[in-house]
C-alpha cells in the first residue's frame, strides 16, 4: 500500500504542474468539449460548452448528455450508447457529423460532432462546433453572389472579346492569366501558358535578360516599360517571330503587371499589299458591275442620305425606271406614300443610336413601280463596311404570292377531304401503330377495345392479354378501385374533368412496377368511345432532373463570380453610351445608399453633385464624336453624391469594354483612408493602455533580444523601471545559466526557423532586480513587422498557483489511500461522520478461498519468497475485483476474503458476479502456474454463501470494514470442507446466480455449527448476455491484464 501510495503521489504531483496548462488548453478551444462515460454521464466540459449551451460547469457534471439534445434524439440517445457496447460498431466514434444541438433556452442550433474514445475505454471525447455563424454567412453569401453571376458572360467577354493578346503575370514573371486571343497569336493554349514564365513569347535574346529587367524594377521602383507602349519581336510556339506592340501597365494592391499585345504583321503586310490593291480594284469593280446586272433582283446602293448611288439592270425591269433617272434620287421613290414620308427619319435614327433594325435581316415589305402600281416583295439590307455605303436586294414576291395562294386553296381541299374521310372512317384510320405514345381506345365500361404496338412494349402486355380487359389494369391500385366510378359519373353528369386536357399521372407495368406518364384523353363524337395517349415521362424525369442538376452547378459558378464582385472593396458601376446604368455591385448600395433595384435604369448622374451632373453627358457625347479618352483608363480624385445628400472623396478609374461599348468604373471611398491615420494613432494610444492593464509581464525583443517595449506589469514583477528596461537585452531578467546562452538559442532560431518556445508556453525561472528567482509561465510568439521579426512574451508568475495546486494534490492522495483501505460509499460516510459504521444487508453474497498445503510449502520457502508469491496472486484477484465491482474485505495469511457490494435489495446480480469472479480466479491461478514458479505450482479452494450479514468499521486506527453473521460462516465451511481445485456452494447460492451457470451437486455434508447441508459444486458459466456487455468488455480487459502479469512473471525470470 505505501509503494502504491507512493506512485500515485508522484503521478498526481506530475498532473498537478502540467493541469494549468492542460486547463488552459482546453479552455482556449474555440469548440465546445464534452467528456462522458458509458452511462452517457458527463465528467468534464469546457468554458466554450457553457457559453454556448447556457449551463454553468457544475449544472453539466453528473447529468446525462442528452440534456444538450433535441428531444426526439435525447429519448434514443442511452439506448444508442448500449448498441454500442453491446456490438461494438462505431458509427459516430471517429467521425464528423452536422447535428442539431439544444441550449438551456430551448433553443436550437446546428453544429458539427466529432466523437473520439480514449484508449482505455473507459470515456468519450466530443468536440462541438456551432455552426449558426457559419450557416448565416452562407446564405447571404449565396444572396450577394446571384447578381454577379447573371453578369458572368460579360466579365468573360471583357477579357476573351479583347482583339489583342493579354497577359497577366506575378513578380517572379509566371503566367496568371491569358485570353483567348493569346491563344490564336502564339499557338500555345491555355494550359500550356498558365504557370509559365512569360520570357517563353521572347527572343532567346532577350528572354535571358528578362527576369533580372523583373528584379529591377521591383528593387527601384523605376517604370521604364511599365505605363508605355513600345513595339517590340515576340515569338510564337513553331519559333516564328512577328512584331508587336506591347502596352504594360501594373495592377495596383495585387501585384500583378498587365500587358496587352498587338500583333503588328497583318499592319505592315496590308501597307505593302495596299498599292497593290488599289491597282486591281477598277478591274474588279467592272467584273463586280457585270454580275450584279445579271443578278434575278433588284439592287439599290444608297448613301448616308438615302440617295440612290448605284442600281443593276434588274431594278429597271422591276420597278421601270432608267438607270440615270434612279441615281441621284431619294431611294424613298420606290415606296409606298406611307412608308416614304418617314424613312429618311428612320436613317437618321440609326446613324445616331447604332440600333439596327432592318440592316442584317430580310423582311417582306410593298414596293411601287413607276406606273403607281404596287407589290409584295422580300427586302434584304446590309452595311457595306469600309464606305458606309447600305445595299438592298429586292425580291418580287408578285409570282409566289399566287403559287401560295393555290397552294392554299390545295391544302383547304385536302382538310375537307381529310374530315370526310375522318366521318366514314371514325376513330380506326387514326390508330397508327408507329405512333410514339402508348394509345387505348375503352367503351363506356371502361374495357379496352384497341391497343398500339407501343403501348405493348411500354406496358409489357401483348394485344390479346389487352383487348377485353379493364383500363384499370395499367393503374396504381389505390386509382383502379375508384376508376369505374369516375366514368360513371361522367356518363351521368356529362362534367368532363379529364377528356379534353392534359395531366400527369402514375401508370402501372405487367411486372408491377410504376413510372410516371402524360394521359391525354378525347371522345370520338360517332362512336362513343374514348381514346388516350400515354407518354412516358421516365427519361423527360431523369433529364429534367439532370438540368437541375447543372442549373445548379451554374447557379453555384454564377454565384462565385457574383461574390468576386460583390465582394469587392470598391463601388462598381458599369453604364452604356447613354450613360444608363447596367450594373453595380453590393459596395455600391453600401457606400452610396440606394438599392441595386434604384440604381439598375437611371443615368449614373444620380451619384454626381450637381455642378458636374448637369454636364456630364455632354462629357460622354463629346467623348463618343471624337473618340479622345480623358477619363478613360485614369485614375483620378473625384467628389461623389451619396441618396442623403451628402458628399464623400473618392478616386474613379474608368475602363471600356471593346465589344460591348459598356463603360465600366470602379469607385474607392477616401473617407476611411483620410480617416485612417487618426484612427490608427487612437488604437495605438488603446492598444498601449490595454497593455498596461494587463495582469501578466509584456515583453517585446528585436531579433538581436533587445527590450523595445514592457507594460507596467514587468516593473512591478520585475523591480526595474520601464526606462531600465529600454535597450537591454532579454537574458537580464533570467537565471545566469540560461542567461549566457540565450542569444546563442536566438541566433539558431533565426537561421534554422526551428520552433522549441514559440507558439508554446513552458513554465520557467525568472530573476527580479533583487536577485531573487521565481516559477513563471513564458508564452512567446513572433511579429512579423513590415519584413523585421519581433518576439512578444508573456510572463506570468505561478509561485502561489503551485502552493495551492501542491496543497490539493497532498488533499487527493490522503483521499485515494482512504478509498484503497475501505469501499468508497464507505469512506465518504466517514469522512462526513466519524462516529462508528454498523449496517445490516439482508443479500449479501460471500467467498473464502484458500490455497491448498500453505503451511507445507512455506515451510521450506524463505519469508521474501512467500510475500513475493502472495503478493503476485493476490494482486491478480484484485484485479478481478476491480473487473466485477466486488467488495474485497480482507486476506488473513493465505485466506482471501470477497463479498458483493452489500446491499438490501433482493434483485441484484452480486452473487452471479461472485461466481464469474470464483470462475476466473482458477484462470487466474492457472496464468501463475504457467510462469513455472520455482517453488511449484499452487491450488486453491473456494467456498460460497449467500445470505444476511452485519457490517461495519471496526476500530479508530488502522480501520477495517468487515463483515459478520451467519452467512460469513457458512461461507467459511464451504471453502474448509470444499475439494481442491473446486468451487462449493451453498443451495442458496445455485438459486441466487441464474440459469447461465452450471453446477454439479456434490450430495449432503454435515457442516459444523449446521448439520446437514446440500452442497454443490460450481463447474462453469455462459458467455453473458447482451445486458452484461459491460461485465463482457471488463472481463476481454481482465483476460488481457492476465496475460500481462504472465508475461512480466516471464520477465522477472529472465
Amino acid at each position: 500500500l505505501i509503494k502504491k501510495h507512493t506512485e500515485a503521489k508522484t503521478i498526481l504531483n506530475d498532473l498537478v504542474k502540467n493541469q494549468s496548462v492542460v486547463m488552459g488548453i482546453l479552455d482556449a478551444s474555440f469548440h465546445s468539449l464534452f467528456v462522458i462515460d458509458d452511462h452517457c454521464i458527463i465528467h468534464m466540459v469546457n468554458k466554450k460548452s457553457c457559453e454556448d449551451f447556457g449551463w454553468t460547469k457544475e449544472e453539466f457534471l453528473g447529468r446525462n448528455i442528452s440534456m444538450i439534445m433535441t428531444p426526439d434524439v435525447a429519448a434514443n440517445h442511452d439506448q444508442f450508447m448500449k448498441n454500442y457496447l453491446s456490438i461494438g460498431i462505431k458509427k459516430m466514434i471517429g467521425t464528423q457529423r452536422q447535428v442539431t444541438a439544444r441550449r438551456k433556452d430551448g433553443s436550437t442550433f446546428p453544429c458539427t460532432l466529432g466523437l473520439s474514445e480514449t484508449p482505455n475505454g473507459e470515456f468519450y471525447c466530443g468536440f462541438i462546433r456551432d455552426l449558426t455563424q457559419q450557416k448565416k454567412s452562407e446564405s447571404e453569401m449565396l444572396e450577394k453572389n446571384k447578381e454577379l453571376i447573371r453578369n458572368e458572360s460579360l466579365v468573360r467577354g471583357i477579357l476573351d472579346a479583347s482583339s489583342h493578346a493579354l497577359f497577366v503575370i506575378d513578380e517572379r514573371c509566371t503566367i496568371k492569366m491569358v485570353n483567348d486571343r493569346s491563344c490564336e497569336v502564339f499557338g500555345w493554349t491555355k494550359e500550356e501558358f498558365l504557370g509559365n514564365n512569360i520570357n517563353m513569347i521572347m527572343p532567346a535574346h532577350i528572354a535571358m535578360h528578362h527576369d533580372q529587367y523583373m528584379k529591377n524594377f521591383l528593387k527601384t521602383g523605376i517604370k521604364k516599360m511599365i505605363g508605355t507602349q513600345r513595339e517590340v519581336t515576340a515569338c510564337r510556339k513553331d519559333g516564328t517571330t512577328f512584331p508587336c506592340m506591347l502596352d504594360l501597365s501594373e495592377a495596383k494592391g495585387s501585384g500583378l503587371i498587365c500587358g496587352f499585345i498587338r500583333d503588328r504583321t497583318n499592319q505592315k503586310v496590308a501597307e505593302m499589299a495596299l498599292a497593290k490593291k488599289n491597282k486591281s480594284l477598277q478591274e474588279k469593280q467592272d467584273i463586280m458591275a457585270g454580275i450584279l446586272d445579271a443578278s434575278f433582283h433588284a439592287l439599290f446602293v444608297i448613301n448616308e442620305k438615302c440617295i440612290i448611288q448605284m442600281v443593276n439592270e434588274k431594278s429597271c425591269v422591276v420597278f421601270g425606271w432608267r438607270k440615270d433617272e434612279f441615281i441621284g434620287k431619294n431611294i424613298n421613290m420606290i415606296m409606298p406614300s406611307d412608308i416614304a414620308v418617314h424613312h429618311d427619319q428612320y436613317m437618321k435614327q440609326y446613324l445616331e443610336t447604332g440600333v439596327k433594325r432592318m440592316i442584317g435581316t430580310q423582311r417582306e415589305v410593298t414596293a411601287q413601280r413607276k406606273d403607281g402600281t404596287t407589290f409584295p416583295c422580300v427586302l434584304g439590307l446590309s452595311e457595306t463596311q469600309q464606305s458606309g455605303m447600305i445595299c438592298g436586294f429586292i425580291r418580287d414576291l408578285t409570282e409566289e404570292k399566287a403559287h401560295e395562294a393555290k397552294i392554299i386553296e390545295k391544302q383547304l381541299a385536302a382538310e375537307k377531304l381529310s374530315c370526310d374521310l375522318e366521318a366514314n372512317q371514325g376513330i380506326i384510320m387514326g390508330i397508327l401503330d408507329a405512333a410514339f405514345h402508348a394509345l387505348f381506345v375503352i367503351d363506356e365500361k371502361c374495357i379496352i377495345h384497341m391497343v398500339n404496338k407501343r403501348s405493348c412494349d411500354v406496358f409489357g402486355w401483348t394485344k390479346e392479354e389487352f383487348i377485353g380487359k379493364n383500363i384499370k389494369m395499367i393503374m396504381p391500385a389505390h386509382v383502379a378501385v375508384n376508376h369505374d366510378q369516375y366514368m360513371k359519373h361522367y356518363l351521368d353528369t356529362g362534367i368532363k374533368k379529364m377528356i379534353g386536357t392534359q395531366r400527369e399521372v402514375t401508370a402501372c407495368r405487367k411486372d408491377g412496377t410504376t413510372f410516371p406518364c402524360v394521359l391525354g384523353l378525347s371522345e370520338t363524337p360517332q362512336s362513343g368511345m374514348i381514346c388516350g395517349f400515354i407518354r412516358d415521362l421516365t427519361k423527360d424525369k431523369a433529364a429534367q432532373a439532370a438540368m437541375m442538376t447543372k442549373n445548379r452547378e451554374l447557379q453555384m459558378h454564377q454565384n462565385l463570380i457574383m461574390s468576386i464582385l460583390d465582394a469587392s472593396f470598391h463601388a462598381l458601376f458599369v453604364i452604356n453610351e447613354q450613360c444608363i446604368i447596367q450594373m453595380v455591385n453590393a459596395k455600391s448600395v453600401d457606400v452610396f445608399g440606394w438599392t441595386k433595384e434604384e440604381f439598375i435604369g437611371q443615368n449614373i448622374k444620380m451619384i454626381m453633385p450637381p455642378a458636374i451632373a448637369d454636364s456630364h453627358d455632354s462629357y460622354v457625347k463629346h467623348y463618343l464624336d471624337t473618340g479622345i479618352k480623358k477619363m478613360i483608363g485614369t485614375l483620378r480624385e473625384v467628389t461623389a453624391y451619396r441618396k442623403d445628400g451628402s458628399t464623400f472623396p473618392c478616386r474613379l478609374g474608368l475602363a471600356e469594354t471593346k465589344e460591348s461599348g459598356l463603360i465600366c468604373g470602379f469607385i474607392h471611398d477616401l473617407t476611411e483612408e483620410k480617416a485612417a491615420e487618426a484612427e490608427i494613432l487612437a488604437k495605438k494610444r488603446l492598444a498601449e493602455k490595454i497593455i498596461d492593464a494587463a495582469f501578466d509581464s509584456l515583453f517585446v525583443i528585436s531579433e538581436r533580444g533587445i527590450i523595445e517595449m514592457v507594460n507596467r506589469a514587468s516593473t512591478t514583477v520585475f523591480g526595474w523601471s520601464q526606462e531600465e528596461f529600454i535597450g537591454q537585452n532579454i537574458s537580464m531578467i533570467m537565471p545566469t545559466v540560461h542567461a549566457e546562452n540565450h542569444d546563442d538559442y536566438l541566433k539558431r532560431y533565426l537561421k534554422t526557423g526551428f520552433k522549441k518556445m514559440m507558439g508554446k508556453e513552458r513554465e520557467v525561472e525568472a530573476r527580479r532586480k533583487d536577485g531573487s528567482t521565481f516559477s513563471c509561465i513564458l508564452g512567446m510568439s513572433e511579429v512579423d513587422n513590415g519584413g523585421t521579426k519581433q518576439f512578444v512574451g508573456f510572463i506570468r508568475d505561478v509561485t502561489l498557483q503551485k502552493s495551492l495546486l501542491l496543497a490539493q494534490a497532498e488533499r487527493e492522495a490522503s483521499d485515494s489511500l482512504l478509498f484503497n483501505i475501505l469501499p468508497e460509499h464507505i469512506a465518504r460516510r466517514l469522512k462526513q461522520d466519524p462516529s462508528h459504521i454498523a449496517d445490516l444487508y439482508n443479500n449479501t453474497t460471500i467467498l473464502f478461498a484458500d490455497i491448498v498445503g500453505f503451511t507445507d510449502r512455506t515451510s521450506v520457502m524463505s519469508p521474501h519468497d512467500v510475500v513475493m508469491m502472495l503478493n503476485d496472486i493476490f494482486s491478480r484477484f484484485d484485479y478481478l475485483v476491480d473487473v466485477y465491482d466486488l467488495n474485497k474485505v480482507k486476506t488473513i495469511g493465505d485466506c482471501y476474503m470477497v463479498t458483493s457490494i452489500p446491499t438490501d435489495e433482493l434483485e441484484n446480480d452480486g452473487c452471479s458476479r461472485v461466481c464469474r469472479f470464483a470462475l476466473d480466479m482458477f484462470k487466474a491461478v492457472r496464468a501463475f502456474n504457467n510462469t513455472g514458479p520455482r517453488h511449484g505450482q499452487i491450488n486453491f479452494r473456494i467456498g460460497i454463501a449467500t445470505g444476511q450479514v452485519v457490517a461495519g468499521v471496526v476500530g479508530t486506527k488502522r480501520f477495517l470494514f468487515d463483515m459478520w453473521g451467519d452467512a460469513v460462516n457458512v461461507a467459511a465451511r464451504m471453502e474448509q470442507s470444499g475439494l481442491a481445485g473446486q468451487i462449493q456452494v451453498t443451495k442458496e447460492v445455485v438459486e441466487s446466480a441464474g440459469p447461465d451457470f452450471n453446477f454439479e451437486r456434490r450430495g449432503t455434508l454435515t457442516i459444523k455449527g449446521k448439520g446437514p447441508m446440500e452442497v454443490f459444486i460450481l463447474k462453469s458459466a455462459q458467455e453473458p448476455s447482451g445486458r452484461h456487455s459491460e461485465l463482457d468488455r471488463r472481463k476481454s480487459n481482465s483476460s488481457r491484464a492476465l496475460r500481462a502479469f504472465s508475461m512480466l512473471d516471464n520477465y522477472h525470470d529472465s
